[in-house]
């Protein structure tokens, strides 16, 4: 889409092409990136990283693996990727900006050996590009990687057929322009994480189109009181904890200091647009530096990231102090939605009578049965089980976890056919699987 768009916003295609988000995906071209080594304590491994027939390839204990592709600007740090066969995959290495140094990838710090399993889904993808696809019948095969780009102009504005066309004010979406609870949606598509993200039932995220309210394709949910300090993905919730935020009736959003379209210079003069300093010193020097500091994540990695929850004072990062969970979006809080949250959180004594309540009604939804069979498992309730694995993959075959508990129960029982054909899809589905 950004091809179409340049030649009426030329400057602001160049700028976004040069932003992190317009750089958030790509085909790994070798000599641009930075050659390296180290070595991995916990699996006793040491990983190198560097070019090969013009390839950049992860080589470790006799092993190697080709880098196909990247996710992330390197601004902050860069993750990796594989195809075999369509199929994509995660490499456990990353490369880190501000260290300029490789190291293991967010998640795989404490792995014992070194993992290249874990699939890179369309769902994993969807913040960071665009075109992204499975094939039927499979969890994380494309048809053509090549096809995936980063993130374009109709993430935020929508549909551009009918602008390209006829441009007009009034054909395509501009954020700012929206009401408060659509705006912040755009933004909150990929920069909101809450405790427990999930989808609503029969509506995937990836349906979500701008002008919409998130809500109505996710609950998030948050545990306990507001903390200080930010998760990767977590800026929404933490600027709408803030005393900014809420004093400005909404107003403040994401938009009054970003510019999606080029990096911001500085962020003093929207802050003193409603605050005024006496202080000469202070006067000179930019707000951020106090109120909004930079802590390491919890979830992302050797990097930092700053904290939107503006606080008076610098604090540091705190756990949540309840497990009681708190719609962040008003009227998504159903037994449904709760259940699963509180089984995420492995919440099971919380989560169990949600799912039931929700569960009586027999509705359409996979990911509420597979939730139940799960939790029947566990408890030793092996029919009952396997009858919702089955109910629940009529709704959606393609389920990889419901596929493979179902085939390991019908193993144990002897059913060795069906668990067979089971394995057999559930290799189809994820080759690479457990």
């Amino acid at each position: 889409m950004l091809l179409v768009c340049r030649p009426c916003h030329q400057q602001i295609a160049d700028s976004w092409t040069a932003s992190p988000m317009g750089r958030s995906f790509g085909l790994v071209n070798a000599a641009k990136e930075t050659a390296g080594r180290f070595s991995h304590e916990a699996s006793h491994t040491e990983f190198r990283i560097a070019p090969r027939d013009s390839a950049l390839e992860l080589t470790w204990g006799g092993q190697r693996q080709r880098l196909d592709f990247f996710v992330g600007s390197r601004r902050v740090g860069r993750s990796f990727g594989f195809s075999e066969d369509g199929y994509l995959y995660q490499a456990p290495v990353g490369f880190y900006a501000a260290r300029q140094t490789w190291d293991m990838a967010p998640g795989y710090e404490k792995d014992a050996k070194p993992d290249l399993s874990r699939p890179i889904t369309p769902e994993c993808l969807f913040c960071h590009a665009s075109g992204a696809k499975a094939e039927p019948g499979t969890l994380n095969r494309v048809a053509s990687l090549a096809a995936i780009e980063p993130i374009g102009c109709e993430r935020c504005h929508g549909d551009g057929g009918a602008h390209v066309a006829h441009p007009r004010r009034d054909n395509i979406v501009n954020p700012a322009r929206l009401v408060a609870r659509a705006r912040d949606s755009v933004c909150e598509q990929c920069h909101l994480a809450g405790d427990v993200r999930l989808a609503q039932a029969g509506k995937p995220v990836a349906n979500y189109r701008p002008g919409a309210d998130l809500s109505e394709f996710v609950a998030v949910f948050t545990a306990g009181a507001p903390r200080r300090g930010i998760r990767v993905n977590a800026h929404a919730e933490a600027l709408a904890a803030s005393r900014c935020r809420q004093q400005s009736a909404s107003k403040l959003w994401c938009g009054t200091c970003h510019n999606p379209h080029r990096q911001t210079v500085s962020y003093r003069e929207t802050c003193l647009g409603c605050h005024s300093c006496s202080d000469a010193k202070r006067n000179s020097e930019d707000c951020v530096q106090c109120h909004m500091p930079k802590f390491e994540s919890p979830n992302g990695g050797h990097t930092t990231w700053t904290d939107h929850s503006i606080p008076r004072r610098t604090a540091r990062l705190e756990p949540a102090r309840s497990i009681d969970l708190k719609a962040y979006y008003e009227g998504t809080d159903t037994p449904r939605n709760l259940g699963l949250a509180y089984a995420e959180l492995k919440q099971i004594e919380r989560a169990w009578p949600l799912l039931r309540a929700a569960a009586d009604s027999r509705p359409a939804d996979p990911d509420l049965y597979t939730r139940v069979a799960m939790i029947l498992e566990a408890d030793g309730r092996t029919a009952q089980a396997i009858d919702i694995y089955r109910h629940s993959l009529e709704l959606d075959p393609d389920q990889y976890t419901a596929v493979v508990r179902l085939a390991k129960l019908l193993a144990r029982q002897g059913d060795k056919a069906e668990a067979a054909a089971l394995d057999r899809r559930a290799r189809i589905l994820l080759p690479r699987g457990n």
